[in-house]
């Protein structure tokens, strides 16, 4: 089932014509995910050169913390407390809808830690082919704390 989006707030001008663009969508990702779908479907998510689709997915999604995750002023921003197997499916679903999103010259890039970028990497090469991955971006930590 697709949910409709709600425009709350416009960022940039809106031309004349033109429906409601570059969107900030707060709400279940995957409701929108299959919102977004459903506008590819109908013709209605178009790049600027009228290809269909989405040109570039950035996903940052939570870590497996089992932790609750606060915002600047305090209020809850979310809750990361699917683990294991649960966890691994949850980031699927998502990767399948956003494979079907893509457009056909469209990347994707996932932002994870080391304790769970080798799971989702299996996922990522089931769903996309391994013979698509262009490179793995590794972030480099030093001093105190640091991991490994």
């Amino acid at each position: 089932m697709s949910v409709p989006f709600q425009a709350i707030k416009h960022f940039g001008k809106v031309k004349d014509g033109d429906d409601w663009v570059n969107k900030l969508i707060f709400g279940d990702n995957l409701q929108a995910l299959k919102h977004l779908l459903k506008l590819k479907k109908e013709g209605k998510l178009k790049n600027a050169d009228g290809t269909d689709g989405v040109r570039l997915v950035y996903i940052d999604p939570p870590f497996a913390t089992k932790q609750d995750f606060q915002g600047n002023s305090g209020a809850k921003a979310y809750q990361d407390k699917i683990v294991g197997a649960q966890f691994i499916e949850f980031i699927r679903k998502r990767l399948i809808l956003l494979k079907e999103l893509l457009s056909e010259d469209g990347s994707i890039f996932v932002h994870l830690d080391w304790k769970k970028s080798h799971y989702i990497k299996t996922i990522l090469d089931e769903i996309f082919s391994e013979n698509n991955l262009r490179n793995e971006i590794i972030w480099a930590y030093t001093g105190p704390g640091s991991p490994g």
